[in-house]
């Protein structure tokens, strides 16, 4: 990526994949390709999010698994086209995930999956247009009533293998759903039926 010259703002597309980038950080020429619509920069090392994403303003998929990630602030809330969103297997806790986060029109997948999460993340009832959210994998108790007041669309929740041991019954909101995993939770009360 030394030259950003007159082919790699054309590139569509990168994957960084297993690139050991934990004391050089993504290099810093990313900011040039202004046609990326999705980045891949799983199991590089990082502990940040790197501020030259920021720059990225076309892009709709990133996708940072499997790094030493713990907090998100900065550069992913600035991509006005982000529409999926990969962040397992980092050590992501509620306190690293910022609220406007959730507000993005675009996004419609996050994946928060074998993180440090005890508890769901502030401001997740806002993201509206979310369809798929994984959970997954966490340390999670409880699932505050509010998140499914305006997550209504969506068609897959993923909370299995959390500490789960109610579950909303507002969960009845969501009449799209398509596909609910709740394995490997201590659930001890939970309705299925929909009563009017």
């Amino acid at each position: 990526m030394a030259a950003a010259g007159t082919v790699l703002p054309f590139v569509r597309g990168i994957d960084l994949t297993k690139n050991d980038f934990r004391e050089t950080g993504i290099p810093r020429s990313i900011k040039d390709m202004s046609s990326l619509r999705w980045l891949r920069a799983n199991n590089t090392g990082i502990d940040t999010v790197p501020e030259e994403i920021s720059k990225l303003q076309k892009l709709e998929h990133l996708s940072l698994k499997g790094n030493n990630l713990e907090k998100l602030y900065g550069a992913i809330t600035a991509l006005p086209c982000l529409r999926s969103l990969n962040v397992r297997r980092n050590k992501l806790k509620k306190s690293g995930i910022p609220s406007d986060l959730f507000e993005m029109d675009d996004l419609t997948t996050l994946d928060f999956s074998h993180n440090s999460l005890s508890e769901i993340p502030e401001g997740l009832e806002e993201a509206k247009s979310l369809l798929v959210l994984n959970l997954s994998d966490n340390y999670i108790e409880e699932i505050p009533a509010q998140v499914f007041v305006n997550c209504t669309d969506l068609l897959y929740l993923n909370v299995g293998d959390n500490r789960l041991e109610t579950f909303p019954p507002q969960i009845r909101r969501l009449v799209h759903l398509q596909t609910l995993v709740l394995n490997n939770n201590p659930l001890t009360h939970f309705q299925f039926s929909c009563h009017p």
